[in-house]
């Protein structure tokens, strides 16, 4: 079977570089690879050239990587990320200039199923342009990106989204960058580093008395509810305000949804994944959950019983960005709720780009943590020592986190984990059974749950016992390759029409 994977980074780059979902597109292809069948990697709107060697968009075949054929569309009219092309995201949905080259590739390369992992790079009609060629098409929702143009389906990436208001709400959510100067920057008619969107701003900072109680300022940010620590629940954004349409950023997720709705098939990551599809508009028959796979759950030990924490230290690890949406900032103001003989228990770990950062709001918690250990960035091969004598893993996301990566990886290595009943977390976490389970965004509930792996005798090893791997990346491979041939079995959309 030739299985052309589309995802805008390349395989070299990998998740040191571009993040989990590059790491798992090259690890799937490279698993695909190894059953027999012919793979390929398509990269798009990462490379330009010279303004004067042309602007149109092309594709080249590059040196292979490890057995996988590697291919990239060259001056994509859409950047790559999807937040650098935001100032342009309203053009996302359709591009005859990129459909002519998706359907010319896909047929030059004799594609039995092209699998989409992000449409970054791309547009919607890339799809139907793929199709159209006699190809199937399976498209995985790993972000929010074909219902958001920035990705994470938040104004200004600080409060979720319930209603984009027919895409009215898009205009001014993000600045967006100079598209043409990235362009000739990428293509090296201009020197300098890349664009730099800022940050969402952190939660503010709370304070506390050497007694443990709260400074007043913090007291009086509590007392108004401040907007960045409102809990989050997991309920997609409902249907009708999904069908709204009244401008160029309307159109565009209506004509991603439509181009989803076209595709063989739609894989969800996790089950709230294929809920906020479906009250997107796509339809209900094409969306599946699929979960992914992990290289780590393959070295999946029981190990020894928890020994619980009773006496003793509750060593909590964190791994990942440290960024607004992974919620670490909100792990710290939890801490920071516990009473002072309980905090004092606390040892935090947490490991990953930006982690060392966090060190001024832990400091702000009296009296300090029983102990606080940062680090930044880790390779995969890293993780076993980085979870080596831990208690719990933490996973605080305080958005719809699609599936994160970390929580396969805390299971995998036998930690229960405490995380956000968000996205595609309670997928995997069972409350009291593999792990607790707090409401999204909720430091007060966050506490409570850390409070009872504190105090409630033989919790933590109880949780421990109940902790099972998600699928190995062997035994997902397999149910993809399922997917596929039942796919290739089916009337394709041309048969269909004609029945």
């Amino acid at each position: 079977m030739r299985v052309l994977m589309v995802y805008c980074a390349s395989p070299e780059m990998g998740p040191e570089q571009a993040g989990g979902i590059a790491g798992y597109v090259r690890e799937l292809a490279l698993e695909l690879t190894a059953l027999g069948h012919h793979v390929g990697i398509l990269s798009s709107g990462l490379v330009y050239q010279p303004a004067g060697t042309g602007l149109e968009p092309f594709w080249r075949a590059m040196e292979p990587y490890r057995g996988i054929d590697r291919l990239e569309v060259v001056n994509s009219p859409s950047l790559a990320p999807a937040l650098w092309n935001f100032a342009r995201a309203d053009q996302d949905g359709t591009s005859a200039a990129l459909d002519a080259v998706l359907s010319d590739l896909v047929r030059s390369w004799n594609a039995d199923v092209v699998h989409v992992h992000s449409l970054e790079g791309l547009a919607g009609s890339c799809l139907g342009a793929c199709r159209s060629v006699g190809s199937r098409v399976v498209m995985s929702l790993h972000n929010h990106h074909p219902f958001c143009p920035q990705v994470y389906l938040m104004r200004g990436r600080r409060q979720p989204c319930f209603d984009y208001q027919g895409g009215c709400a898009c205009i001014g959510c993000e600045a967006g960058i100079d598209i043409e100067h990235e362009r000739r920057r990428r293509a090296g008619e201009v020197e300098g580093a890349g664009p730099s969107i800022p940050p969402p701003a952190m939660p503010p900072i709370q304070r506390f008395a050497d007694d443990g109680s709260p400074a007043p300022e913090t007291a009086e940010l509590w007392r108004r509810g401040h907007k960045l620590w409102r809990p989050l629940e997991n309920e997609p954004p409902g249907r009708d305000a999904a069908r709204d349409v009244r401008n160029s950023f309307g159109i565009r997720r209506q004509v991603m949804v439509e181009a989803l709705s076209s595709c063989d098939r739609v894989l969800a990551v996790s089950d709230f994944v294929r809920r906020l599809a479906v009250s997107m508009g796509v339809s209900s028959e094409k969306v599946i959950t699929m979960p992914i796979g992990s290289r780590s759950a393959e070295r999946f030990k029981t190990g020894q019983p928890g020994r619980g924490s009773e006496g003793g230290l509750l060593r909590l690890v964190f791994l990942g960005f440290n960024n607004y949406y992974k919620g670490l900032a909100m792990l710290v103001d939890a801490l920071g709720l516990l009473e002072p003989a309980h905090r004092g228990r606390v040892h935090l770990a947490a490991y990953g780009p930006g982690c060392p950062s966090i060190r001024e709001r832990a400091e702000a918690i009296r009296p300090r943590l029983g102990g606080l250990e940062l680090g930044g960035a880790y390779r995969p091969d890293d993780i076993p020592d980085l979870l080596s004598g831990r208690d719990v893993g933490v996973v605080p996301s305080v958005w719809w986190d699609n599936g994160p990566q970390t929580v396969m990886e805390f299971q995998s290595f036998g930690l229960p984990v405490l995380g956000a009943n968000l996205g595609g977390i309670p997928d995997r976490v069972v409350d009291g059974v593999n792990g607790l389970l707090f409401r999204g965004n909720d430091r007060h509930d966050a506490a409570r749950q850390i409070r009872r792996l504190l105090t409630e005798p033989g919790l933590v090893g109880l949780l421990r016992a109940g902790v099972r791997p998600g699928p190995t990346l062997a035994e997902h491979a397999a149910e993809v390759v399922r997917l596929y041939e039942q796919t290739l079995q089916s009337p394709s959309h041309a048969e269909a029409g004609q029945n």
